[in-house]
């Protein structure tokens, strides 16, 4: 059983706009979404590069599988933490959750599960996995899945959402995390994970910032047409 440390969670409410998913704070600011924010500001080249060799229609299949297989893994991790009965119903996300399972079994004192995030600082909001402690640590825990091993090299947008939910909760809850966990499980069915400590986790934050200034940035030329 998974000790819950209860924290108030602060309902937004999610909407689509011309500009992506948004979320609106208890006090009425509306935030883009970090996935909106990081997705409309990467480099798409390499998507690009591969949705050409492998042509768009395969490309859109294993975009959807994997979609697919991590929204049913995600549900499985959330069950699991949560202390409640795991379903079967997907065959390929139950085995993404197996290969994760064993970190999932080093976490305890859960604070948040699934919950919305917002920083006034950045102005930007979104949805954590998973805020606890992990090998006895505070930790923001981002499950992820994937067909192949990462390279830390690929993952940099990884490192900024979870910069961002990293400030959002100390600004929100004034608790701070000790450090930000990526958990990756790959199809494979081995696990990787990759931490950014502490003081580490400042310069995600500044380059973070580059990408949400981008973003404004574009949000501004579209709005001046």
């Amino acid at each position: 059983m998974f000790t819950h440390i209860e924290k108030q969670v602060h309902k937004l409410e999610r909407f689509e706009d011309e500009d992506g998913r948004k979320y609106q704070t208890p006090t009425g600011e509306k935030y883009p979404s970090i996935t909106t924010v990081l997705g409309e500001t990467s480099d798409k080249s390499a998507l690009f590069a591969w949705k050409k060799r492998v042509g768009e229609e395969k490309a859109n299949a294993i975009s959807q599988a994997a979609t697919t297989r991590g929204t049913a893994m995600h549900q499985l991790c959330e069950d699991y933490l949560s202390n409640e009965p795991l379903s079967d119903d997907n065959v390929a996300g139950n085995f993404m959750f197996l290969g994760i399972r064993p970190a999932l079994d080093r976490i305890d004192n859960v604070r948040l599960l699934e919950a919305p995030l917002f920083s006034h600082s950045l102005k930007v909001a979104g949805t954590v996995d998973c805020i606890a402690e992990i090998d006895n640590e505070l930790a923001v825990i981002d499950f992820k899945t994937s067909r192949k091993p990462k390279n830390e090299e690929w993952i940099s947008d990884y490192f900024m959402q979870a910069a961002f939910y990293f400030t959002a909760y100390y600004e929100m809850y004034n608790e701070m995390p000790k450090k930000i966990a990526i958990l990756i499980s790959v199809q494979d069915g081995t696990l990787q994970e990759f931490y950014v400590e502490g003081k580490d986790v400042i310069p995600w934050v500044e380059r973070l910032k580059t990408r949400i200034a981008m973003f404004y940035n574009k949000v501004e030329e579209r709005m001046n047409g």
